[in-house]
């Protein structure tokens, strides 16, 4: 530690020296100008005089008595070369005082030896002078970011150097970076315990250039201390790196509305208007571009929680392009509903521009009628998009309607129209789809539309005595036309629409050889719900919709009129 360093400074105060620096990784070869010195018996100031690159080093240790704690001590030194020193600034080091000198000759030095490979791939290392540096391995090794290890692991009897390109400064002679600007703005300590906790602050000191969200204090109290204090490490890093995009981006750069990647991965809305900036619907940006060596601050009024963190109605309202939807919840005393912690929901969430589209339409509805069709955008359960079949109705809020869900290509479809554009936003209770169109309800004229037929069959009758049918359309059907309880052929594996004119006093029946009723115009029949056939019955017109596949094409033998027997035709399967 630096105290019990300079206590043993003092006591060698006078004798020849050496000097430190840090730790990084990097290949066997050395540089021209670093040659490691062929002697294994020489201590780490020996070895850098024997090496001939490190003058500068060497002399200012001297002039600071540093050399025998450099020759006695074991530590690793980040020892910047003289091309190092000879880039700082002209006259730099004949300004600084003995202390300050040695506070940066010190930065450069840890406590025992520390091989190259020995060194994570990024981790933090408190130096003798008692600042951390980031060390960085990758193929070689950095330090803070921007000082390379040139020539790793030169050994010597106590310790080992790591020749750097460039002087490592503390703190107090550098430029300041994310977290000093932070530190010097004194509204944002709680943030600042937070990075630390999460191990995240040398990252934000030497690393970038960053943007950084940065919540004040305020905001974490209005979150709740307790809540912070109750994640995870994961979780926490989680968050606050959210609160950070890669680059640098001040507040004149953005567009009205633009959604941009966070570092943990996690999208942030932004929308600026007239010089207004808020990110995710809610949190206000109070001060824009604080200016720092390695990035930007916008210091923000709200925590900004990730998707996992939110249930479905906060993560409708952070999203920009849904604030139509959220309006329409918020009115209708829905919010509540949704929010329910203790259920879980699958949101279909249209976009503005899909309420856009039906603008006229919503404007003449009543409010119970904007309640229904708003709950038939919502199942009772967490439905993500790997759940789904191929096909599948499922029952929502709005009274048990169902839609009607298709996949096909990884595209996902709602009731054969509406598109899922973005899927699996998923949080606390449940998940949102965003789509393209807005689903209407049954009762608007809308729910899950009929297949289209490959042929519809017009039948009409003669009084209460026969069928006949009146006209054919499209393909895989064929009749006599007009001749009474005529045969009708119908190929299999093809839909079928069959329309009833005289529906009102003759309802349709389909039956097998025995008899039994399989499709009833009146609802009911064995395979009403048999899902291969997807029988559908128009309760306006009594017509009836099928597809004559697997068990339907082999049982079904006959049409008939409910009430009169003599009304009867043969069907023909092909």
């Amino acid at each position: 530690m630096k105290r019990n360093l300079y206590k043993r400074l003092l006591l060698f105060a006078g004798i020849p020296l050496l000097i430190m620096t840090f730790i990084t990784a990097c290949g066997d070869d050395s540089p021209s100008g670093v040659e490691p010195p062929v002697e294994e018996d020489l201590n780490i100031v020996e070895t850098a005089e024997e090496a001939g690159n490190f003058t500068t080093l060497l002399s200012v240790a001297t002039d600071l008595g540093l050399a025998d704690v450099l020759a006695t001590e074991e530590l690793t030194v980040f020892a910047p070369t003289d091309d190092a020193f000879a880039s700082l600034p002209d006259g730099l080091l004949d300004e600084l005082s003995d202390d300050q000198l040695t506070e940066i000759l010190l930065y450069h030095v840890l406590a025992g030896a520390v091989m190259s490979s020995q060194i994570d791939a990024q981790q933090d290392a408190e130096t003798e002078q008692g600042e951390r540096i980031l060390l960085q391995s990758n193929g070689g090794v950095t330090i803070n970011g921007t000082s390379t290890v040139i020539s790793a692991d030169i050994q010597a009897t106590n310790g080992v150097i790591h020749a750097v390109d460039e002087v490592l400064l503390p703190a107090e002679f550098r430029e300041p970076g994310i977290i000093e600007e932070a530190q010097a703005a004194g509204e944002f300590s709680i943030l600042l315990d937070a990075i630390e906790d999460a191990g995240l602050t040398t990252t934000l000191q030497f690393l970038g250039p960053f943007t950084v969200f940065a919540p004040s204090d305020d905001a974490f109290n209005d979150l709740g201390l307790d809540v912070v204090d109750g994640l995870s490490d994961e979780q926490l890093a989680d968050i606050l790196t959210y609160h950070v995009l890669d680059g640098e981006v001040a507040s004149g750069d953005l567009q009205p509305t633009q959604t941009v990647t966070a570092l943990n991965s996690g999208e942030l809305f932004i929308t600026a208007d007239n010089g207004d900036v808020t990110v995710n619907g809610t949190s206000g940006v109070f001060l824009a571009d604080v200016a720092a060596r390695n990035g930007t601050i916008h210091a923000v009024d709200q925590v900004l929680l990730p998707d996992a963190y939110g249930n479905v109605v906060d993560n409708a309202i952070k999203r920009y392009d849904l604030t139509t939807l959220v309006d329409l919840v918020v009115a209708q005393d829905l919010a509540g509903t949704l929010s329910d912690e203790n259920e879980e929901f699958t949101v279909f969430a249209p976009t503005n521009d899909a309420f856009e589209e039906i603008s006229d339409v919503v404007g003449g509805l009543n409010d119970e009628q904007v309640t229904n069709t708003l709950l038939y955008h919502v199942v009772n359960a967490a439905v993500e998009s790997g759940d789904l079949e191929s096909t599948q109705t499922v029952v929502t809020l709005n009274d048990g309607e169902e839609i009607l869900i298709e996949v096909s290509d990884g595209i996902v479809t709602i009731n054969g129209e509406s598109t899922v554009q973005v899927a699996d936003v998923v949080g606390t209770n449940g998940v949102i789809h965003i789509i393209d169109t807005v689903l209407i309800p049954e009762e608007l004229g809308g729910g899950i539309p009929a297949d289209e037929a490959d042929a519809t069959i017009t039948i009409n009758n003669v009084g209460s005595s026969a069928w006949v049918i009146d006209e054919i359309e499209g393909d895989g059907a064929s009749a006599e036309l007009e001749e009474e309880n005529t045969p009708l052929t119908l190929e299999a594996e093809r839909r079928y629409t069959i329309v009833n004119l005289g529906a009102e006093d003759h309802p349709l029946q389909l039956r097998d050889a025995d008899g039994t009723v399989l499709i009833s115009a009146q609802g009911d029949g064995e395979i009403h719900n048999y899902e291969p056939a997807n029988v559908v019955v128009n309760d306006e017109d009594g017509s009836i919709t099928f597809t004559l596949t697997g068990g339907l094409a082999e049982a079904i033998a006959t049409y008939n009129c409910t009430p009169h027997a003599a009304m009867e035709g043969d069907i023909i399967v092909n």
